[in-house]
């Protein structure tokens, strides 16, 4: 019976030791990826972001593309065949429109609040 409490007690005290362990080494990766970043954002390639930029360029590429524009002409294809049949909803209808309003003026809306802003 002892032997049994003995080996209750040493088994709780490995499962609190492993739970302690583990919350330092959580916390010890933490600050390892904080010092991380850190040194990244001082390394001066990352600092001068020209890989951002090119990596923003080809984001905005993509959504602006052929691709996206094709997609866009077969919604509003899709609206006027629902129009003549009669099953067109509006409120359909002015999301999409504003959708590629958004996708394809994207551009000339942030340089109108830019240059409004400055």
């Amino acid at each position: 019976m002892q032997i049994l409490s003995l080996y209750k007690n040493f088994k709780s005290a490995i499962a609190a030791n492993h739970i302690e362990k583990t919350e330092q080494n959580k916390t010890f990766l933490k600050v390892l990826i904080f010092f991380g970043f850190v040194a990244a954002a001082l390394s001066p390639q990352i600092a001068m972001a020209a890989p951002w930029d090119s990596a923003a360029t080809q984001v905005l590429g993509i959504f602006t593309s052929g691709l996206t524009r094709t997609i866009a002409i077969i919604a509003v294809i899709a609206c006027g065949i629902a129009a003549l049949a009669g099953k067109l909803s509006w409120d359909w209808a002015i999301k999409i429109i504003i959708g590629i309003v958004l996708i394809f003026g994207s551009t000339a809306i942030v340089d109108y609040v830019i240059s409004a802003s400055a």
